[in-house]
């Protein structure tokens, strides 16, 4: 049985696609974990309970250390790259394996700091065994950009909400007000993002001839807040909601109180454009067709399955999905018996065993 440490930043939580890596390599050996999180999956799952990055790296690099003698090092993302690298050097593990679910590059970042964090990264992809991309697209762009000998492998973004405590009847009265039996609701998951377009959307929803009512779940910053707030008051719109970060409970119960799912991104770099989204997965999953941006993996899902409608004006794609309701409904039920998260899973498992196998032998 493989002995797997799988490190990452992000907060299991609310972080989608973690909580499937997780699921995936707990069927390949006897997985140890990193994160961070209020909650830890079970005992081999430790959280990070400090604040600061730097905090970050030593005492995942000191767990690391605590379990040692693993077989298979799992780098979640960017920020696990450096603790990565240095247990890589201290314990040598026979195999190393980068999740790289974002497409950063140096030239696209801001800051130094997003820069820096380039770096490493692409230190990490040098050293890794193993490569994961989110999409094709990405595979093949990172296979070209590092001069890799293999394309990475696959693992899309599939996932779905689940429910941990039944809370129905706290939302029901919370969201009484908003939640009216004569309006279409159209949920963004990303809050009032000003980058991904939902001003367009507020803006727009004069040009959509139903009744609705757009809720704008997630953390945003107060300069894009005020900016939403502003649009409304300057049309005197007063059928959009915004809602701070919800728990996985809230938001699915949320999504499937609505009627389409809004997942947008800007295309200003190549790993917005090239987006692999979770949050089509999230809308899908739980019955909802899609509004879209026209960025070029959103709307190849759209014209393959039609499960939605690329627009980034949205009031024309909201008007057709509205008065074809049903339509998308059938297409995205269609789409959903397809295409799972168990299948996904299954097939980046027998991936994974083949290749870690693979690179043991090399190694030896």
């Amino acid at each position: 049985m493989q002995k797997i440490l799988l490190i990452s930043y992000g907060d299991y939580d609310y972080d989608g696609r973690l909580r499937e890596l997780i699921k995936v390599f707990d069927n390949i050996g006897t997985l140890y974990c990193y994160t961070r999180g209020s909650e830890a999956k079970n005992a081999k799952h430790k959280l990070f309970s400090g604040k600061s990055y730097i905090s970050f790296i030593r005492s995942a690099v000191s767990f690391g250390k605590k379990i040692g003698n693993f077989d298979v090092l799992v780098l979640d993302n960017r920020r696990a790259t450096i603790p990565g690298l240095m247990l890589k050097k201290s314990l040598k593990p026979k195999v190393v394996i980068q999740d790289c679910r974002e497409l950063y590059i140096s030239k696209d970042m801001d800051s130094f700091v997003s820069k820096v964090g380039c770096f490493f990264e692409s230190k990490m992809i040098e050293k890794a065994d193993i490569i994961i991309s989110a999409n094709k697209k990405r595979a093949e762009i990172m296979q070209q950009m590092y001069s890799l000998k293999k394309e990475p492998l696959v693992y899309e973004n599939l996932r779905k909400l689940e429910y941990g405590r039944n809370n129905h009847r706290v939302y029901e009265k919370k969201y009484a007000d908003i939640l009216k039996e004569d309006e279409y609701r159209i949920i963004s998951t990303s809050g009032c993002s000003i980058s991904r377009t939902n001003d367009i959307l507020v803006k727009n929803i004069s040009q959509i001839n139903h009744k609705v009512r757009v809720l704008l779940v997630g953390g945003s910053v107060q300069e894009d807040i005020d900016a939403i707030k502003k649009i409304c008051r300057d049309k005197h719109i007063d059928n959009v909601e915004i809602i701070d970060t919800l728990e996985q409970d809230e938001l699915k119960w949320l999504i499937q109180q609505s009627h389409i799912g809004v997942v947008n991104y800007h295309q200003n770099d190549l790993n917005n454009k090239y987006c692999a989204s979770g949050k089509i997965y999230e809308f899908v999953y739980e019955g909802k067709p899609v509004i879209t941006t026209t960025n070029p993996p959103l709307m190849d899902l759209c014209d393959e399955y039609q499960i939605g409608e690329p627009d980034d004006e949205y009031y024309i794609g909201i008007n057709k999905i509205i008065e074809n309701y049903d339509f998308y409904k059938e297409r995205v039920e269609n789409f959903t018996k397809l295409n799972t998260v168990e299948n996904n899973n299954e097939r980046i498992i027998d991936e994974l065993i083949l290749q870690i196998e693979k690179s043991k032998k090399d190694l030896s």
